[in-house]
């Protein structure tokens, strides 16, 4: 194993957004942060731990370090880690979906509750969708 590689533990149970988690001194730990604690001190209040290698299971020092969550997110969205349209296990419209709610929306004025119970939405979703506040990836069809 080198400096580079990913660390991984067993036997630990995850968290729920799947990071590992341990008790110690009767407090339980993201073993990410108590890891980064033993080898660098105490996390400074406004920080998170964030990942070199993208991975969230692993617990290598030298892939461990301090940034913002912000910082984090910002970077994630550069990495590629989040999910978006049919690839986000939460969606509800495919691509096709939420081009064709817009053009009924824009193009043929269709109003947002009819919108919504075509289909199964809440209205304010629609709403989200036809201002362009959620779907973004999909771009602006006006």
């Amino acid at each position: 194993m080198t400096q580079d590689d990913c660390v991984y533990t067993t036997d630990v149970h995850l968290d729920k957004d799947g990071y590992p988690k341990a008790k110690h001194g009767g407090k339980l730990w993201r073993l990410n942060r108590l890891i980064f604690t033993f080898v660098h001190g105490k996390i400074p209040e406004g920080k998170v731990i964030g990942h070199s290698c993208n991975n969230k299971g692993c617990i290598n020092p030298s892939h461990l370090y301090l940034t913002t969550a912000a910082e984090n997110s910002t970077q994630a969205k550069v990495d590629g880690l989040y999910k978006t349209g049919i690839e986000n296990g939460r969606a509800k419209l495919s691509e096709e979906e939420v081009k064709e709610l817009r053009r009924l929306y824009y193009e043929e004025t269709v109003s947002q509750d009819k919108l919504a119970r075509q289909y199964k939405l809440s209205q304010s979703t629609v709403s989200a969708i036809v201002r362009n506040k959620t779907y973004k990836h999909f771009g602006d069809e006006r």
